[in-house]
């Protein structure tokens, strides 16, 4: 990731942008293929408009199997890299955690040419600030798990005090109905009992 943060901030290549719209099946996984030379730039934005719980799993795969980008559960995303490998590159957006809604897509993918005179940097190099990139990617996923909860919590508790408002305004009815027959049951006697009493 920071590999391609890096490529990214340093490329000034600008290519034709390819922007497309598409729909992701529950349960289904969508894929399109691009065909890349080495040492070329690809890069790509892709953003979840519709459909139940806005978050799809991506993945863009590298002709030897390699995961050049990935990213879960996440409503929009973006990519940048240079390819280290000529052949075909795949973006696949995956939405199999769903079970009923489909996912409307809006994507744009840039395949652009080599960057003249740049100078890549080194895997090592890059290593330490990749791993600190995945570990605070990881904590945010941790964060938005934790808010989900809350928030299924939240929603919880505002069911259940529903309920019990409606149970409360159902048992002050039937409390005014009942006091309400109590008292004309009073009245009732009350009149009975002094025209008994008139009569004797």
């Amino acid at each position: 990731f920071a590999r391609r943060l890096l490529l990214f901030a340093l490329s000034q290549v600008f290519a034709p942008v390819i922007g497309f719209g598409f729909t992701v099946e529950a349960g289904g996984k969508t894929c399109f293929d691009e065909t890349v030379k080495s040492s070329e730039r690809v890069s790509g934005d892709w953003r979840v408009i519709s459909g139940g719980v806005l978050d799809l799993d991506v993945e863009v795969t590298s002709p030897t199997g390699e995961h050049v980008y990935s990213a879960e559960r996440e409503a929009a995303g973006s990519f940048a890299f240079f390819a280290t490998d000529s052949g075909t590159y795949v973006v696949c957006f995956s939405n199999a955690r769903a079970t009923q809604a489909a996912r409307e897509v809006s994507a744009k993918i840039t395949v652009g040419e080599q960057g003249d005179g740049v100078e890549l940097a080194k895997a090592e190099q890059l290593a330490p600030l990749e791993d600190r990139v995945k570990r605070l990617h990881t904590s945010m996923i941790s964060v938005r798990d934790l808010q989900d909860q809350q928030r299924e919590q939240d929603e919880e508790r505002y069911r259940v005090t529903s309920q019990t408002r409606r149970w409360l305004l159902w048992f002050t009815v039937l409390e005014a109905f009942v006091l309400v027959a109590v008292s004309l049951w009073q009245i009732l006697y009350l009149k009975s009992f002094f025209e008994v009493k008139r009569v004797v």
